[in-house]
């Protein structure tokens, strides 16, 4: 069942990142990006998670731009600091209770921002039987090219 579950919530993950932001208006030259598959272990970062290096850009729009995305996508903005944001969305059809929750954290980085997402699943959330699964690994193709995309200039 925890499986199912986990299928389930990844499917409905993947089809909320299945589109990539769009920039709203002419495309501009394109910053540098570095990728960063394997970060280096902070206390707020793991090996699990996507990374990009955006160069030319400030905290603030990266955030404004995943805030509008996430928002499109359903997800509600849980908690919002200068190097954090936090969301969090209800799975539907499913028989048990069950919370994809996703986390964005911008770093300073040679002059830039390292931008890192990890994704969690959670079942019977704010229960005695809560579960929390890291998903980060089985949706990082689609978080690693949402990333990309915050690292465009928007005008």
């Amino acid at each position: 069942m925890k499986r199912f579950l986990l299928s389930l919530a990844t499917l409905a993950l993947l089809s909320a990142c299945a589109s990539a932001p769009q920039s709203t208006g002419a495309n501009q030259a394109k910053p540098p990006v570095t990728i960063q598959q394997n970060p280096v272990n902070t206390p707020e970062t793991t090996d699990s998670q996507t990374s990009i290096l955006i160069k030319d850009r400030p905290a603030r729009a990266i955030f404004d731009d995943i805030v509008v995305y996430r928002k499109q996508k359903g997800m509600q903005l849980k908690r919002r600091t200068a190097q954090r944001l936090e969301f969090s969305m209800q799975i539907p059809n499913v028989t048990q209770a069950t919370e994809a929750r996703m986390s964005y954290i911008l770093a300073p980085l040679d002059g830039g921002w390292q931008l890192s997402a990890r994704v969690w699943q959670i079942t019977a959330p704010g229960t005695t039987r809560e579960s929390v699964s890291e998903i980060t690994s089985a949706v990082a193709d689609k978080i690693h090219e949402e990333l990309q995309t915050y690292a465009r200039s928007k005008p």
